[in-house]
């Protein structure tokens, strides 16, 4: 059997990988990162938060100046500002996204709060939808969410013009096991989930983000979110290696990453993130 199955590597080194502690880059070393990773191959490089800080925002211009093939994306909560910093910050791309997201934990679960939080979600793609055809959108703190809420918010996500519906284990708390049937749920009872991407961001606070990364592959995902050697908040996040490594060993799926590279870029990141503790 061929690798028919195209798994999109998104990577997000630049942005998360900065959430460790101790861990900063300025603009020539995202540049010199970022022209790495497109040599190995990464379909999606996340550069920054732009809306967070000029620092941010410089990094994610010089970088869309930068790139040719890979897609340049940022980062934004559901606020309308931050959303356009980013649509500026990407505007040198070749090819950009947006990457948005909306806390769906909801602490009160009244039928206002589930509407209000409903509507934050639509207007929010929908105005990074009027600066960017390519839009993603997070469900921040999924696995600890009530599932008909999540179910709906994936559902208004799409609707509303989201090309890629990102399920983050935000805390890196659950097990392959479960995690996975988190993701068969939503391919199960989110009607319009065929219209989209679905991808999976898993932390490693228990040492199973690259686990669940693979385990939610068999339930439909089509794009896996890591790091170089780790990186991200807390105690970091899939490691890229590992993904591709995995998923190179399966032959139901492929990707376009040449493992041979990775090991540059690796000893890059490894000595500028050295450097900086």
């Amino acid at each position: 059997m061929g690798r028919n199955e195209n798994i999109i590597i998104f990577d997000t080194t630049l942005r998360d990988g900065e959430l460790m502690p101790g861990v900063k880059f300025n603009i020539e070393e995202k540049i010199e990162i970022a022209r790495l990773l497109e040599a190995i191959g990464i379909d999606v490089i996340e550069v920054s938060y732009p809306g967070n800080s000029a620092k941010d925002f410089d990094e994610i211009v010089a970088v869309s100046q930068t790139i040719e093939r890979s897609t340049i994306c940022g980062l934004a909560s559901s606020n309308p500002n931050e959303i356009l910093q980013v649509a500026e910050g990407i505007k040198s791309a070749p090819r950009g996204r947006i990457h948005t997201y909306t806390p769906v934990r909801l602490k009160d679960r009244s039928r206002q709060e589930r509407e209000r939080v409903s509507s934050e979600i639509a207007e929010s793609v929908l105005v990074a939808r009027n600066y960017c055809p390519d839009v993603e959108w997070s469900a921040f703190d999924a696995t600890r969410s009530e599932p008909d809420f999540l179910c709906r918010a994936v559902e208004v996500a799409i609707a509303s013009g989201a090309t890629t519906i990102n399920i983050p284990d935000s805390m890196g708390l659950a097990t392959p096991t479960e995690f996975s049937g988190l993701i068969q749920m939503l391919f199960n009872r989110v009607p319009n989930i065929d219209r989209a991407v679905v991808s999976v961001h898993c932390h490693d606070d228990l040492s199973m983000a690259v686990d669940n990364s693979i385990a939610a592959l068999t339930s439909g995902v089509r794009q896996i979110e890591c790091a170089i050697n780790g990186l991200g908040a807390r105690k970091g996040n899939a490691d890229l290696e590992k993904i591709v490594t995995q998923i190179g060993a399966n032959k139901t799926y492929r990707t376009a990453i040449e493992p041979a590279l990775i090991s540059k870029v690796s000893k890059l990141v490894d000595r500028i993130a050295k450097t900086k503790l």
